[in-house]
């Protein structure tokens, strides 16, 4: 650790370079020393002052007659002679020697010591100094009793503009400099080193240092500040994952050299920020505000400059939030990425600050497959098309699905480990919106049952959905619009809709978004609008099947305006038109009356699939899937009388679950047994209860054999 004597007020004596803290400690005694000097003289001057008057022991609690006539010939020698200086705070020639000492014990360590590190954020001599003296009360209380014994202990003993001319001014230009430097445009309190507070109802304005000054003065917030949150670049993120990025290699060189101050990052949310934020900081660290301008923005500014951090703000939507955010970055030194989905390009913001801008396209196929390539070698190549076709992830959403997959084999075996899709589908869910619920499908192709012509058109859309990324980047058909892909059903209710959609979900591996409508529709306008473009940014951004039900009541047709409320519906019905439009995901409609669409949605449907009432062959199926194992029989069933019934899938489902719980009694089924086997009374009797739920008539003559039961 190393051993050392202190000498005097400023006086250091190292035997041998010790920490970064003893270093730094052995810094601040001597700037202190300094500083006192400064303020020994200004005590002397306000005892001289107070030494002229009749009690002065009055002097801190009243001011009496005379110490109004002292006061009144203070000023007037002001007014005619100027104001007494003091000799400054400028240290002494064997100061400096030992303070060039421990800059180059500290350099040879590799420490940058406070004074150095306030001089890289920025801050000139006097600056320095300034944020010397709002501290060190924080320091040594008995500096906090000496502001108050020269504020006259009535405006309280933080540091003020007024102490800092007092203190540090050896001339009028001297005083000036203090005064704006001490102002709020000066850059301590405009890049949020300190902060300025009146106290009591007082004139005076008090400056008081900002969280983390203090730490950073004694050393200790040098290591969390400069390298503790660095995230280094990695190569996908600087060009693998985006055509674009290779502008913003270039940009992220001017910026850590400091010619650019200012980035502009605009793009997409789901097109790879974090990865060109990262690129651009270098090994710098970053803070980040997502506030919407206001204290957010300045707290993070002041952080910023604190640690040497880049500052990253997120551009606020409204005109007014984005004008308080340039004025704040326009007025700072700190170096900034600010990040939106469109440019913002503020004339007094690049007047006054080197700006760049980077703007960013969402990944396409080929660009996730490269990262995809590069976080996984051994990947052949038909699971790369595959991961990069089904998940829409950031390069850096890539690179955390290759770090989970490194955990995973350090934990699990052989066996046990997820596959890599697996985890993928696991880091591409986010949450689900307050309007729509997303869930796992569970059901698979061979419980769809459907004639084999509108079977195979389900299946087709399955498969188009996982090789229209290929195709599209391969041919570029994007340029055409609809980057997506956008299916109809139509039928009645209960043919299987919503079963097929969960079908073609299971068949991608994606989850499935179904929106609930009755949450969707607000009455509020432009609450529908906003519910809507949550769904769909949330679908693309977790790579869901997206599934509206009942579509029809949405998509309706848009009509002539005869009343107010017509004229917002139009306004629902095209913005969703025009959202539908830009989804790049697999969107899924289901009605049952086509015809209640509104045509202008017929030439965005890719896939249309109209689901019949089974015939009798597909009913057959279903009464085979609904009676086979698990289910147990007390006998045969004539699958053909059943199929005779006019009958859909839902019915058919529906049955089944009347004539379990028919068998079952409460107090009949002890927990270790299972339930009854189900018999043929069971089955008519619940056959009949949903003839009934669907208003019609059920004929004894349709049960043939089973009309006995009836």
């Amino acid at each position: 650790m190393g051993t050392r004597r202190l000498l005097g007020a400023g006086e250091l004596v190292t035997e041998r370079a010790g920490n970064r803290a003893e270093l730094a400690s052995a810094q601040l005694r001597l700037r202190l020393g300094a500083i006192l000097r400064g303020v020994r003289s200004a005590v002397a001057r306000r005892e001289a002052r107070i030494s002229t008057l009749a009690r002065p022991e009055l002097a801190d609690l009243t001011i009496t007659s005379r110490h109004a006539q002292v006061l009144l010939a203070e000023a007037e020698s002001h007014a005619s002679v100027g104001r007494a200086y003091g000799p400054g705070t400028a240290p002494t020639a064997a100061e400096e020697l030992q303070l060039c000492e421990l800059d180059r014990r500290a350099s040879a360590a590799g420490y940058p010591l406070p004074t150095a590190v306030l001089a890289e954020r920025g801050l000139e001599r006097l600056d320095r100094d300034l944020l010397l003296l709002t501290a060190a009360p924080a320091l040594d209380p008995a500096f906090g009793s000496l502001y108050g014994f020269l504020n006259d202990q009535r405006s309280g003993t933080a540091f003020s503009a007024t102490l800092g001319v007092d203190i540090l001014a050896v001339d009028a230009d001297h005083e000036q400099r203090v005064l704006a430097a001490c102002g709020p445009f000066g850059h301590l309190r405009g890049e949020g080193w300190v902060t300025a507070s009146p106290v009591d109802n007082s004139a005076t304005t008090f400056l008081r240092p900002s969280d983390g000054v203090v730490e950073l003065l004694t050393g200790a917030a040098v290591d969390a500040g400069l390298l503790g949150h660095a995230s280094a670049p990695t190569s996908s993120a600087a060009g693998a994952a985006n055509g674009t990025l290779r502008n913003a290699v270039a940009v992220a060189a001017a910026f850590q050299a400091g010619q650019v101050e200012v980035v502009g990052l605009w793009g997409p949310a789901h097109s790879g920020r974090s990865s060109v934020i990262a690129t651009l900081a270098g090994r710098r660290a970053t803070v980040r505000a997502d506030e919407n301008g206001g204290a957010g923005v300045d707290s993070t500014l002041q952080r910023a400059a604190l640690t040497g951090a880049v500052c990253v703000l997120v551009v606020p939507p409204d005109r007014d939030g984005v004008t308080r955010l340039v004025e704040r970055v326009a007025r700072s030194r700190v170096p900034v990425v600010l990040v939106g989905d469109e440019p913002v390009r503020a004339a007094e913001l690049i007047r006054r600050r080197n700006f760049a801008e980077v703007t960013l396209d969402t990944p396409g196929f080929t660009d996730r497959r490269s990262t995809w390539l590069e976080s996984f070698p051994g990947l052949d190549p038909k699971g790369l098309d595959e991961l990069a076709g089904r998940f829409r992830l950031q390069p850096e959403e890539i690179e955390a699905v290759a770090r989970l997959d490194a955990t995973c084999a350090t934990w699990a075996t052989k066996g046990d480990r997820p596959a890599v899709e697996t985890l993928a589908g696991l880091l591409s869910r986010r949450h689900s919106p307050k309007v729509a619920a997303v869930r796992t499908p569970r059901r698979g192709k061979e419980l769809l049952v459907l004639p084999p012509a509108e079977r195979g058109q389900v299946l087709e859309v399955a498969a188009a959905a996982r090789a229209w990324p290929r195709v599209a980047d391969a041919w570029r058909l994007d340029r055409f619009g609809n980057p997506g892909v956008v299916a109809l059903f139509t039928g009645e209710s209960g043919t299987g809709k919503t079963l097929a959609a969960e079908v073609i979900a299971s068949e991608i591996g994606l989850a499935l978004m179904e929106v609930d409508l009755s949450r969707l529709v607000s009455k509020w306008l432009g609450e529908t609008e906003k519910h809507l473009d949550a769904v769909f940014s949330e679908a693309e951004a977790s790579n869901c099947v997206l599934f509206f039900d009942e579509a029809d009541s949405l998509f309706g047709q848009r009509g002539e305006v005869s009343r107010g409320s017509d004229r917002y519906a139009n306004l629902e019905v095209g913005y969703l038109l025009q959202r539908l439009e830009r989804f790049e995901g697999l969107a899924i409609l289901a009605s049952n009356l086509r015809g209640n669409l509104d045509p202008a949605f017929t030439r965005r449907f890719h896939h249309v699939v109209h689901f019949p009432r089974p015939a009798e062959p597909e009913r057959r199926r279903l009464w085979e899937l609904a009676l086979g194992p698990p289910v147990e029989l007390a006998e045969q069933m004539d699958l053909d009388t059943l199929a005779a019934l006019d009958l859909t899938g839902a019915g058919i489902a529906a049955i089944i679950r009347s004539a379990g719980l028919a068998a079952v009694h409460d107090g009949d089924l002890p927990r270790t047994r299972r339930p009854a086997p189900l018999t043929a009374t069971d089955l008519v009797a619940a056959i009949r209860k949903q003839f009934q739920r669907e208003a019609r008539l059920l004929s004894p003559e349709l049960l043939g054999a089973y009309a006995r039961l009836l």
